[in-house]
């Protein structure tokens, strides 16, 4: 089983420490996960050229989606890791989101596919309210089963402290909830 992790996070910090914190969970089970920093990538923002997706059922920026949109093909599921952003994911991660419309142009068929989301924050019910537009917007959009969502509550300034989300003290339980989120997406892998 594979899973493919994206972190939509502009910077180091909370998103990226929890998918690490993840994969180390998920790896214990035996099961691969590959981490992918979308602040690393070369993604072009959509402009809306749908005479041109439409019709080749491709691309036509030369960027790193169309790797990434193999790679989430090839994937068993996925973990989407981000921070809140006005209750919405920041522009990096929306760029990937507009850049996946080809997998629904091309009816990409992702129904058994399992993911997990998350969200980090200052604010937990603008964190809730991100997870639940990613889950029933893009995740519903391409009939991607979610089966875990995580709202977490953290401090906007790290001052150099990558793992701060799990020393603050202001998710008292998150480490737990870190090992059932991927029992439950080994599990739900495992049923289909």
């Amino acid at each position: 089983m594979k899973i493919l992790s994206i972190c939509g996070s502009p910077r180091k910090g909370n998103s990226e420490a929890i998918l690490n914190r993840l994969k180390q969970e998920l790896e214990k089970k035996g099961i691969e996960n590959e981490i992918i920093l979308l602040r690393n990538k070369n993604i072009q923002r959509c402009n809306g050229c749908v005479e041109y997706c439409n019709k080749n059922l491709d691309c036509h920026h030369d960027d790193d989606m169309a790797e990434i949109r193999e790679k989430m093909i090839d994937a068993d599921g996925y973990i989407f890791a981000m921070p809140n952003y006005f209750a919405m994911p920041p522009g990096l991660f929306k760029d990937f989101i507009d850049k996946c419309s080809i997998l629904y142009t091309t009816e990409t068929d992702l129904t058994s596919k399992r993911a997990i989301v998350i969200s980090v924050g200052t604010d937990l019910e603008n964190i809730k309210e991100n997870v639940r537009n990613i889950s029933e917007n893009f995740c519903s959009i391409l009939k991607i089963k979610v089966i875990a969502k995580g709202a977490f509550v953290s401090r906007s300034e790290l001052k150099g402290n990558d793992n701060d989300i799990f020393e603050n003290g202001l998710n008292q339980d998150i480490e737990q909830q870190l090992k059932n989120m991927a029992e439950e997406l080994a599990e739900s892998l495992k049923k289909d």
